[in-house]
């Protein structure tokens, strides 16, 4: 396949992917564009030593790394502005911060985006993306027992979070329709609250505008 057709196909199947796991590495919304662009940018860049087939491996670390660096510009803009450091979890847990889905999803950034960075990934890719632990282990290239261990610590940072808020939590809340279907049997259970949160950050949609833009970022647009 031609470099120009294969990055275009890179794009058009794995910007999805990029887009929610940016945002999920705690990129604010407002640069979630330009990080989406910088991460193919380096796609095309190191296409020619990327396998076929480890496209999404290869631009889930990008990803990830260009979120680690968004997070500390943006924490040393908060040190500037306010010359304090930003808030936790529990400064969150307020009725009025719990009332809609945009709330919840800010919520749910704060818990994912406070985790130890080997947390978070392995978290991001089992509870959004649905991936198992044979294929993140792949993804990551560690091993599978690795995998499993830090899902059970990365799933007991995030119920503790929940529950720091559980009692400011109403279940019939605006933010958070009632969990209907029963959630599969797990080792370690997610409270109701929880599975609402991650119901919040489960699915993101690429806006077509963004797309246009990455693909007119890497000189793709119109082919």
């Amino acid at each position: 396949m031609e470099m120009q057709g294969r990055m275009r196909a890179v794009v058009d199947e794995h910007i999805d992917f990029v887009a929610r796991t940016l945002q999920k590495a705690g990129v604010p919304s407002a640069d979630l564009d330009d990080e989406i662009q910088r991460t193919f940018i380096v796609m095309a860049r190191r296409l020619g030593d990327v396998e076929l087939g480890a496209e999404r491996s290869f631009l889930f670390q990008v990803a990830i790394n260009l979120a680690s660096h968004a997070r500390r510009k943006l924490a040393r803009r908060r040190e500037v502005l306010d010359g304090r450091p930003p808030e936790r979890v529990e400064a969150l847990a307020t009725p009025e911060h719990l009332t809609d889905r945009k709330e919840m999803r800010k919520l749910l950034d704060e818990v994912v985006g406070g985790m130890d960075e080997t947390l978070r990934d392995v978290f991001m890719l089992h509870e959004f993306d649905e991936m198992n632990l044979t294929d993140i282990a792949a993804l990551l290239r560690i091993p599978r027992g690795t995998v499993a261990s830090r899902l059970r610590r990365s799933r007991a940072e995030f119920r503790k979070h929940v529950a720091a808020i559980e009692l400011a939590w109403d279940l019939g809340a605006r933010g958070a329709a009632r969990d209907d279907k029963p959630a599969p049997p797990r080792r370690e259970e997610i409270s109701t609250l929880g599975r609402a949160l991650l119901r919040t950050g489960s699915s993101v949609i690429t806006p077509m505008a963004t797309h246009t833009r990455t693909l007119a970022a890497l000189g793709l647009a119109g082919r």
